[in-house]
């Protein structure tokens, strides 16, 4: 009986002991540190020049994980309706926004791997916390 019972515990609590194992191949996570990612497709820059639509993913990549921390920091805002007719779903809006200053954050790493450009921010949240304190 106890040997059920502890298999029984253990596989109840097997889910949730591997939503906490950390994924392998990004930056592991300091205490009092806050990481993002962004991405930007190269190929599908504006510019003709194969110089500037690195330079536009290179910027857009940036400001892809500067939104990514900005949400870490300040949460989301959802706003979603639906709209029935006769009980019958017509249309169901969802839409997201997120508004933030960032202060601190420092890019780690930032490279092409092959069509997408990647930069990495991480930002302290002690020095975070100083700057927007003004200390």
């Amino acid at each position: 009986m106890l040997n059920k019972r502890g298999l029984l515990i253990a596989l109840l609590l097997w889910p949730l002991v591997a939503c906490s194992q950390q994924p392998t191949g990004g930056p592991k996570a300091a205490k009092n540190h806050l990481y993002a990612v962004g991405y930007a497709p190269i190929s599908l820059q504006q510019p003709q020049d194969p110089q500037q639509k690195l330079l536009h993913a290179m910027r857009a990549s940036k400001l892809d994980a500067y939104r990514e921390l900005t949400e870490q920091l300040s949460g989301v805002l959802t706003s979603s309706s639906s709209v029935t007719n006769s009980n019958i779903l017509q249309d169901g809006p969802v839409t997201n926004s997120s508004r933030g200053v960032v202060r601190g954050a420092r890019v780690v790493n930032s490279y092409p791997d092959g069509d997408m450009y990647i930069t990495e921010l991480e930002l302290d949240l002690k020095l975070y916390e100083n700057l927007r304190l003004g200390r």
